[in-house]
C-alpha cells in the first residue's frame, strides 16, 4: 500500500550549500542557523594592545594545564613559579617558591609528566606527578622554547631560531619531530603557539605584522585569524582560538568532507590574554589575574531573520501531488520557522534565482553546474502563503527512531501548493539576539497520501475541493500510515543494533536480563545480543571476563590465588640471621609447604614443627598448617588496568557479585596507570621489589632467560634452568 512512497531529503551539507542563503550559517554535518555578529565591547585601549600583541610575536606570557585528577597548573612568570589548584579551584600549598626563570607553557601527557617550559633557561622541565619529583631539565641553548603541547604520551615542543619541532617523552629526547615549513599566506610570520590535533597530526599559530593563520607543520594554511593569540583542540574535533583580552573565543568545527566551519564564539570574561586549555570534563578554561576560568556561554548577536530557498526538488512524475514536510529543528523560545512552497511542471526556468553562498560555513561545491536550477524570482516573490509548523508529540514519523540529541525535535507542515512535477521550498527562520533556530534536516513525502482515490469522485472533481480534502485527511491518514510503517518493520525490535533505546529493557527481558541503566547504551546494546552465549559459560572465568570488557571497554585480567603460589619465591634453608628451616618431610606432605616462602615481602611466623612459634624475619612464608587449600582455593584478583570512578567501583562489585560462582571470594585492585614496563606488571601481586637471598646481579653475556630468571609466566611443563625464550610466556 505504501511501497510507492518515498522521502525527498535535504541532509547532507553538500545539500545545503547548494541553496541560496540569506543571512544564515551552515552547521556541521548539515543544516542551518542564523548568521550572526560579535559585540563591539573591547575598549579603545584593549584595541591597541591587540596591535601591538599581534604585530610583536611574543614568547606566551602564560601557561595553563590539568592532569588526569582534575588540578590545574598555572604559571606565573613574573613571580617565577606555578600555581596548583585543587578540583574545586582552591590554590594548593604546593605552590611553587619563585625558583624557575620565567615559566611559561605548559602541557600534561598521559603519562601524567608536566611540562614546563622555562623562557629565561630556555629549557624544558620535565615533571613527575605520580612520584611529585623532577624528573630532567631539557636545555636547548640558543635555542629558544616558545610552547609546548601534549601529544598522547609525549609531549611536542616549539622552538624558535632555528623555527622547529621536537618530541621529548619523558627521559627520552629531544628527537626531531615534523619539519615546520613558514605558511605562503603573509610574509614575516613567525610560530607562537602549537597544540595536538584529534587526527593525531600537530596544527601551530603564526603570528606576525598584524596576521595570523593556524596552518599545519608542513605549512598548508587551515585558518586565518586576525588577532589570534593562542590555540587549542579538543579529541572530537573542534579548535578554540583566543584573542585579545575582552574579545570572545572563536570555534570551529573540523569535518573530512567540510573542513573547518565556524561556530558561534564563546563569551570569555577576565581574559587576560595569557593562555587557553580544554578541561577534562570539556570545558573551554582560560588564564585571568586571579588563576583561570571558563567560558560563559555564545556571544553571538543573530540576525533577526533569515531564509534558505532549496534548488529544485523532482519527484519523477508529472501532476505530483506532494504531502508532508518534517523538520528536524530546535526552536527555541522567541524564534520560528516557517516554509513557502512552489510547484511547476515545466523543464525551464526563466529568470532563477542566483545561488548565494551562506555567510559562515561556506564550503566548495563540487561540479555547481549539476546542481538543479533554483526558482524564479518573480514566481518566488508573488509567494505570499506560508506553510507553519507544529512539533509532533510522538516524535519522528520514521520507524522505532533513536531519541533525539541535543534538543532537536520533529517538526510538521503541508505542501500547501498546486500538484506539480518540481518542488521549491523557501525556509524563513526568525529569531533574537541571544537565540536562532537551527534546522538539521528537511523530508517531504513524494507522493502524499492517495485516500481521494478511495473517495467519491464527485467530492475531488475541482481543484480547490481536492486540495482541502488532501490537507485535511493528511493528518489522520498519517498516523495510519505511521502505524502500518511500524508494523511493517517491527524485525528492528529485535535486533540489539537497531531497536530504540526504549525498547533495550524489553528486548532485554526475552533473556531474563535486567540492564543496568548506568552501563553505557553501546554496552547495554552488546550485552543483549550476547547474551544467550555469555549465559551459557556464566560463572566461568572467560565469561566474567567478557562482560567486564563490555562495561569497561577494555579487559580486565584474573588472577586466581593458586597461580600465585610458586611466584612468591621459593627460600630452601633460612635467611640471613634466622632461625634453621624445618624439616622436610611430613610437614611438607600435610601442609603442602616446603620451608619457607617470600611473597611481596611479607613476614609471617613461622610454626616449628614441633608446633611451637618461632619469630621469622621479613620475607618468611605463612604459618605451618595453613594449607595450600586455605590459602589459595576458590579466590581470585581482579586487575582493572586504569582507575575506576565511584560508579564505575560500585557496577563492577555488582557484576562480579551476581555472576562469579557464589563459593569463590574476590578482591579488585585497580591499577591506574600501573608499572612502567609492561601492561599488567603490578607489585605484590605478579611482582616484588628488592633482593631475595639468592640475589646477585646479572652480567651482560654471562646471563640467560631461564638459567637465573625467567621472564614471564612459565609455560607448561618448563623447569627452572632448562627455559628459554621460546619457552617462556611474557607477561
Amino acid at each position: 500500500m505504501y511501497a510507492d512512497r518515498t522521502l525527498t531529503l535535504l541532509v547532507q551539507p553538500d545539500q545545503w550549500a547548494r541553496c541560496a542563503h540569506e543571512h544564515t550559517a551552515l552547521l556541521p554535518g548539515g543544516g542551518v542557523v542564523l548568521d550572526w555578529t560579535e559585540p563591539a565591547t573591547m575598549p579603545e585601549d584593549d584595541c591597541a594592545a591587540q596591535q601591538f600583541s599581534v604585530a610583536l610575536p611574543v614568547p606566551c606570557l602564560a601557561g595553563l594545564a590539568f592532569d588526569r585528577w582534575c588540578r590545574a597548573y598555572r604559571s606565573r612568570p613574573e613571580a617565577g613559579r606555578v600555581d596548583v589548584f585543587d578540583q574545586d579551584g582552591t590554590q594548593s600549598p604546593t605552590t611553587g617558591h619563585g625558583t624557575l626563570g620565567r615559566p611559561g607553557a605548559l602541557a600534561v601527557d598521559r603519562s601524567q609528566r608536566l611540562y614546563v617550559v622555562e623562557a629565561s633557561g630556555h629549557a624544558v622541565l620535565v615533571v613527575d606527578l605520580w612520584a611529585q619529583r623532577l624528573l630532567r631539565r631539557v636545555p636547548f641553548g640558543r635555542t629558544r622554547p616558545v610552547d609546548v603541547a601534549a601529544d598522547c604520551g609525549r609531549a611536542a615542543v616549539l622552538l624558535r631560531r632555528p623555527d622547529q619541532i621536537v618530541f621529548l617523552d619523558g627521559r627520552r629526547g629531544p628527537r626531531p619531530g615534523p619539519v615546520l615549513v613558514d605558511p605562503c599566506c603573509f610574509p614575516g610570520l613567525a610560530p607562537t603557539r602549537i597544540t595536538a590535533h584529534f587526527t593525531g597530526g600537530l596544527l601551530v599559530l603564526w603570528r606576525g605584522g598584524g596576521h595570523s593563520a593556524v596552518a599545519s607543520p608542513d605549512g598548508t594554511v587551515q585558518l586565518e585569524v586576525e588577532g589570534a593569540t593562542d590555540i587549542e583542540a579538543t579529541s572530537n574535533g573542534l579548535l578554540v582560538v583566543a584573542r585579545a583580552p575582552g574579545q570572545p573565543f572563536l570555534r570551529f568545527q573540523h569535518d573530512d568532507e567540510c573542513g573547518w566551519t565556524e561556530l558561534e564564539p564563546a563569551e570569555a570574561p577576565d581574559f587576560d590574554g595569557g593562555a587557553l586549555t580544554i578541561s577534562p570534563a570539556g570545558r573551554i578554561v582560560f588564564t585571568t589575574a586571579c588563576g583561570f576560568s571558563s567560558t560563559a556561554g555564545s556571544a553571538a548577536r543573530h540576525a533577526p531573520s533569515g531564509s534558505v530557498v532549496t534548488y529544485r526538488l523532482d519527484s519523477g512524475h508529472y501532476h505530483t501531488r506532494w504531502g508532508r514536510v518534517f523538520l528536524e529543528a530546535c526552536l527555541p523560545a522567541g524564534t520560528g520557522a516557517t516554509l513557502k512552497f512552489l510547484t511547476s511542471e515545466g523543464e525551464d526556468v526563466l529568470d532563477p534565482v542566483e545561488a548565494t553562498a551562506p555567510s559562515r560555513g561556506s564550503r566548495p561545491v563540487p561540479h555547481p553546474e549539476q546542481t538543479p536550477p533554483l526558482p524564479s524570482r518573480e514566481l518566488l516573490d508573488g509567494l505570499t502563503r506560508e506553510g507553519t509548523v507544529f512539533r509532533r508529540p510522538n516524535g519522528p514519523e520514521q520507524s522505532w527512531p533513536n531519541a533525539p540529541e541535543g534538543g532537536f525535535a520533529t517538526y510538521e507542515s503541508q505542501v500547501t501548493a498546486a500538484p506539480g512535477r518540481y518542488l521549491w521550498l523557501k525556509l524563513c527562520l526568525t529569531g533574537t539576539a541571544n537565540a536562532s533556530p537551527r534546522v538539521r534536516a528537511i523530508r517531504i513525502e513524494c507522493p502524499g497520501h492517495r485516500l481521494l482515490n478511495s473517495l467519491p469522485r464527485a467530492w475531488s472533481r475541482d481543484d480547490a475541493d481536492a486540495d482541502f480534502l488532501h490537507r485535511f485527511l493528511a493528518p489522520l491518514e498519517g498516523t495510519l500510515h505511521e502505524l502500518e510503517w511500524r508494523a511493517a518493520e517491527r524485525a528492528i525490535l529485535l535486533d540489539p543494533r537497531t531497536a530504540p533505546q526504549e525498547a533495550l529493557p524489553w528486548l532485554a527481558s526475552f533473556a531474563g536480563l535486567v540492564l543496568d541503566q548506568r552501563w553505557p547504551e553501546s554496552a547495554r546494546r552488546t550485552l543483549v545480543a550476547e547474551a544467550y552465549r555469555l549465559f551459557t559459560r556464566r560463572g566461568t572465568r572467560g565469561a566474567l571476563i567478557r562482560m567486564l570488557e563490555l562495561y569497561l571497554g577494555r579487559a580486565p585480567v584474573i588472577i586466581e590465588a593458586w597461580q600465585l603460589r610458586g611466584l612468591g619465591g621459593m627460600v630452601l634453608g633460612a635467611g640471613p640471621g634466622g632461625a634453621a628451616a624445618p624439616a622436610v618431610g611430613g610437614n611438607a606432605r600435610a601442609t603442602g609447604v616446603l620451608g619457607r616462602f617470600a611473597i611481596g615481602g611479607v613476614a609471617l611466623p613461622v610454626k616449628s614443627p614441633a608446633g611451637t612459634s618461632a619469630a621469622e624475619p621479613a620475607g618468611t612464608g605463612p604459618a605451618l598448617g595453613q594449607d595450600s587449600f586455605q590459602r589459595s582455593a576458590h579466590r581470585f584478583t581482579l586487575l582493572v588496568p586504569g582507575r575506576l570512578t565511584e560508579e564505575q567501583r560500585a557496577v563492577v562489585r555488582s557484576i562480579l557479585d551476581v555472576h562469579r560462582p557464589a563459593h569463590t571470594v574476590y578482591e579488585v585492585c585497580e591499577l591506574g596507570t600501573g608499572m612502567r614496563v609492561g601492561q599488567r606488571l603490578h607489585l605484590n601481586l605478579t611482582s616484588f621489589v628488592g633482593p631475595d637471598t639468592g640475589w646477585a646481579p646479572a652480567v651482560l653475556g654471562q646471563f640467560r632467560v631461564g638459567g637465573d630468571g625467567i621472564v614471564g609466566t612459565p609455560a607448561a611443563g618448563s623447569r627452572v634452568g632448562d627455559a628459554s625464550v621460546g619457552q617462556v610466556r611474557v607477561g
